[in-house]
């Protein structure tokens, strides 16, 4: 019964984490689609304070997210240094 529940635990926790990436890419998209061009500190603050109302992000998660949304162009990185454009 230990191996089941411990099986069925490690599954739950991997199901969060993968509706988790939605939560970042999604709100990441609604910030740059409202402000067009953010620094990536003020990125990372505004994600930040939007979802720790629902769980504690993490940064590296949001790091994550928007290298995968520049891959997807959704984003991409400006001209200026630690600057991101909403693309789409």
């Amino acid at each position: 019964m230990r191996a089941e529940q411990k099986a069925e635990a490690t599954e739950v926790l991997q199901a969060v984490d993968e509706d988790r990436k939605f939560v970042y890419q999604a709100t990441i998209v609604r910030l740059m689609k409202a402000r067009k061009t953010m620094k990536h500190q003020a990125l990372i603050q505004d994600v930040t304070a939007t979802i720790s109302t629902k769980f504690t992000p993490k940064v590296s998660e949001i790091k994550k997210a928007i290298d995968y949304l520049i891959d997807k162009e959704y984003l991409e990185r400006g001209t200026e240094p630690a600057t991101y454009n909403y693309l789409a």
